[in-house]
């Protein structure tokens, strides 16, 4: 395998494993602080450091791009994406949701065809569609073990499709950095209304703000990781690698918070990681023009 292939994916993996991590401290952290303060502190410490990096690439950090409607409708998509999948760590176990974030990819798919109007052949169809029984069978509406909260982790996965799909078409003079930084500034006034309008910060304990400040930066280091291993490797290659942030999950969700995934959990998460798998091997054999591209997409 190509060495730059090789080094893409170990970036890729550690990229999941460091957002695995982010994901536990912030369930940590939501333990003895709320929802919005957590948010808060994410935000304005995701904001900071990003304008510290566009600043020491000589970007601006204001700039027209800013009121592109497709940059408005990325920032947005990621803040009703990050509000409703923080607020569901702090209610469901971590294995459970970061299981029904790997339907993304599969959301995806479905806005490529509706929104960008991309050929999706029955094939892919016929994945998506079982990814989404696999998020049901998390979810077990209407059977014992329901949990409520999971929906919003599902609501997550559309609106995080929601921010890739719009992002496909900004314009690629527009810098990540740039992108980066906006959506974390347009998530603080957001996280510090709910703040005001829910029960208020509160002093909360040593290990929680250990947690949260841990979560930052662990959370900006994944993100570095993950564009490192895009640039440098062939995106067919490594994409497929993003599905290793469910192992990482579970792992520490069992050793470290004593979660148990039941048997229903395992099952839909191998739908959905299988499907997401078969969409991403359907797409790259199509972008190479292989005869399977003839029918059935």
């Amino acid at each position: 395998m190509n060495p730059d292939n090789l080094r893409a994916i170990g970036l890729m993996v550690g990229s999941m494993a460091a957002f695995a991590a982010e994901d536990m401290l912030i369930k940590v952290a939501s333990a003895a602080l709320p929802t919005a303060q957590i948010l808060t502190v994410l935000a304005l410490g995701g904001a900071v450091i990003f304008a510290t990096l566009c600043r020491a690439r000589g970007l601006p950090l204001a700039a027209p791009a800013f009121r592109h409607p497709l940059v408005l409708t990325r920032n947005g998509a990621e803040i009703v994406a990050t509000l409703s999948y923080v607020t569901a760590l702090g209610l469901v176990p971590l294995s459970l949701n970061t299981a029904i974030l790997q339907a993304t990819p599969l959301f995806v798919t479905m806005g490529a065809a509706l929104w960008l109007r991309e050929t999706v052949g029955w094939r892919r169809w016929t994945a998506v569609g079982v990814g989404l029984a696999g998020v049901l069978v998390m979810l077990r509406p209407g059977l014992e073990g329901f949990r409520p909260p999971a929906l919003l982790a599902a609501f997550a996965a559309l609106m995080l499709a929601v921010r890739d799909v719009a992002s496909r078409r900004i314009p690629p003079e527009i810098p990540s950095l740039q992108l980066s930084f906006w959506a974390y500034l347009s998530l603080t006034p957001a996280a510090m209304v709910l703040l005001v309008l829910g029960p208020g910060p509160v002093a909360g304990d040593a290990p929680a703000w250990i947690a949260t400040a841990g979560a930052v930066g662990i959370g900006v280091f994944a993100y570095s990781l993950l564009v490192g291993a895009t640039r440098i490797g062939d995106v067919a290659t490594v994409i497929p690698f993003r599905y290793s942030r469910l192992l990482f999950a579970m792992v520490l969700g069992v050793v470290l918070l004593g979660e148990r995934p039941d048997l229903l959990t395992l099952l839909g998460a191998g739908l959905v990681v299988g499907s997401g798998l078969y969409a991403l091997w359907r797409e790259r054999r199509l972008r190479r023009g292989l005869p399977t591209r003839a029918r059935g997409a």
